[in-house]
This record gives structure tokens, sequence and C-alpha cells, in this order.
């Protein structure tokens, strides 16, 4: 278990959960992770202010490089227009599923597909959990490539948790 700290909020890595939309998704994952946040007590009231929060938070060459925009404004305005409905997408990220709990994304790089999501732990709704599941569809094009991102993944994921609830 490894945390990040960042305004007295911080992340910690647990063990995947199948339980997820995410964690569902692929019956054997190439790559899967799991990291939590504890959130203030009534400061989201959907999953869907969390999700929006993510992507509008990051900074200007990450939220470039994650949704193709630069624009804080271009993303809430595409939020607006299609919400964060199954097909609908915030930059290249579709979403592919959700619930009243949890939000998932995906994206196909040709040599791999990569899912992501957002969930609120039910019956704990000040826990944000943020996975990943990964499967790489050309083994070797994509352990390799997923080799060389991995690490500044991992950091990301955390790190971005922590400026989303600030």
């Amino acid at each position: 278990m490894r945390q990040v700290g960042q305004s007295s909020k911080t992340v910690t890595e647990l063990e995947a959960d199948s339980a997820s939309l995410v964690g569902s998704f692929y019956s054997e994952p190439d790559y899967r992770d799991r990291f939590v946040i504890h959130l203030d007590p009534q400061k989201y009231e959907s999953v869907d202010q969390v999700v929006t929060d993510w992507f509008t938070k990051q900074p200007a060459w990450i939220r470039l490089l994650s949704t193709n925009s630069i624009s804080k404004a271009g993303i809430t305005s595409n939020v607006e227009f299609g919400g964060y409905t199954v097909g609908h997408s915030v930059g290249s990220w579709t979403v592919l599923d959700r619930n009243d709990t949890e939000i998932l994304f995906g994206d196909q790089m040709g040599f791999m597909e990569y899912r992501f999501s957002f969930r609120l732990v039910p019956g704990t709704p000040e826990v944000l959990e943020g996975s990943t599941a990964v499967k790489f569809l050309w083994k070797r094009t994509g352990r390799f490539y997923f080799a060389l991102v991995k690490p500044m993944h991992r950091r990301f994921t955390r790190l971005l948790l922590a400026r989303t609830v600030a």
C-alpha cells in the first residue's frame, strides 16, 4: 500500500476491486490498479461532479494529452452537451458504462485498450476510487508501450486524484 498526500489529502493504492464496473470489464486484464482518496463530507453530490473536476482541474498540458483539449470551457461545454451518458465522449474518452456511483471511460490505441473509472464507493460516499484496466491487443507492443508509461501513469493518477478533490 503506497500513499501520496497533497493538501492533507492522502491517496492510497489498494488491490483491484472486481465489484466495480472497470474491475468486471475484462475477465483477465493485463494491468489493473486502484487508488482511493477520502473526500470532504458533502463536497460532491454525484460522481458526475467528481469527474468534471477531474477533467477541468488537470494542468493544461495533461488535459491536452488526456482529452485533446486545453480549454476548460470546451470540456465543460462538452459535458453540458451530452453529460456522462453511455456513448458520449469527453475528448478521446468515451463513456462505456455507468451507474449512480461509477462512470467507466475507454479508449483504444490500436495495440491496447485502456479503461478507467471513477466511483464513489457504495456505503461510503466520502471515498473516491479511481481505477484502471488495460488489455494488450498486440502483446509485445502493448507491453513495451505500457512499461514506458506505467510509472508516469501511476504517479499522475495519484497526484491528479489529490488535486481533483483539493
